[in-house]
């Protein structure tokens, strides 16, 4: 067995596991939050990945700089809209390939951000640190088996995320302004018809979505781990974008897919401690690879956006 029997049917071990799993998940469903928002107005951003890494570090920065880092969140969050803006400005008013443009944005941060990091901070294997935002444990609530711990005594930027995750939710389930996206998304040549302008809606999407995708790596950089280095995302950008398909592109399925890449890096973590022949590079990759595989069973009837990646071209251009 891979654990001990005690350790699997100890209430222990499951509180700490979804504690951990939290954790893990909110800087990942950020991340997929906002390219959903993105995906459903047409906009495919393989870039979130540069956008995490350029505004985390500048939300580090500000952290590390200032002591607050309530100030590294919101220097995150503005980096991230402002990163957005660029990528929004050249692939829906200049129609460049959104996919190209996003991989060259990707590339375009890790170089950026490690220049920045060395010249600044040295770049060396003990980086500065900066403070993190501290606990909030939630009397009585927090002594609930296994949920208590996962749910009820976290980082206060864990607490954030939740919120703004419920608030997405039911925005985007009862506003005019999800049916206007859904149709900017779907039949762009419609909404612009009924009077909706597409480029500007797909403009706003992709800064609404770019702001929470820079949230998403404060809540990382700064939120939770209070130092930066170049690898520091690893790859938790494009696990994003398959977390939108995996919830076929629905807040509460984007941020169940969060929560179980979450668990699995959580549970990756604790097969490193095990004593085994297994390279620990194999227990790394697990969640990446578990995901990608729900993705790919979980997803198959799934129907993206008609007009995803798609530029908009009207009929009097």
């Amino acid at each position: 067995m891979i654990f001990g029997l005690v350790d699997i049917v100890s209430i222990a071990f499951w509180a700490t596991l979804l504690a951990a799993g939290v954790r893990l998940a909110v800087s990942v469903g950020m991340a997929a939050l906002g390219e959903m928002i993105n995906e459903r107005a047409g906009v495919l951003n393989l870039g979130l990945e540069g956008v995490m890494l350029i505004a985390g570090f500048a939300g580090f920065a500000a952290s590390f700089e200032s002591g607050s880092p309530w100030l590294g969140l919101g220097v995150g969050f503005i980096i991230g809209g402002l990163v957005g803006a660029l990528f929004a400005f050249l692939v829906v008013i200049l129609r460049a390939d959104q996919v190209v443009t996003g991989l060259a944005l990707t590339l375009f941060g890790i170089a950026f951000t490690a220049f920045l990091n060395r010249e600044i901070y040295g770049g060396g294997s003990t980086p500065p640190r900066a403070p993190k935002p501290g606990v909030w444990e939630i009397p009585i609530l927090k002594e609930i088996p296994i949920v208590g711990e996962g749910l009820f005594s976290q980082s206060h930027v864990v607490y954030l995320a939740i919120l703004i995750t419920v608030l997405l939710i039911v925005y985007l389930r009862r506003s005019y302004w999800t049916i206007v996206l859904d149709a900017v998304g779907e039949e762009p040549r419609a909404a612009d018809a009924a009077g909706h302008s597409v480029v500007a809606v797909r403009f706003v999407a992709t800064v609404v979505g770019s702001s929470l995708a820079g949230l998403a790596g404060a809540l990382l950089i700064v939120g939770q781990l209070g130092f930066f280095n170049t690898d520091i995302i690893a790859g938790r950008g494009f696990i994003a974008v398959a977390i939108v398909i995996f919830g076929r592109w629905r807040p509460g399925g984007v941020a169940l897919g969060a929560l179980l890449f979450g668990v699995l890096d959580a549970l990756q973590f604790r097969f490193q401690t095990l004593d085994t022949a297994i390279p620990f590079e194999f227990f790394i990759a697990l969640p990446f690879a578990v995901t990608l595989i729900a993705v790919a069973f979980g997803a198959k009837n799934a129907r993206e956006p008609s007009a995803l990646a798609v530029p908009f071209f009207r009929e009097t251009e």
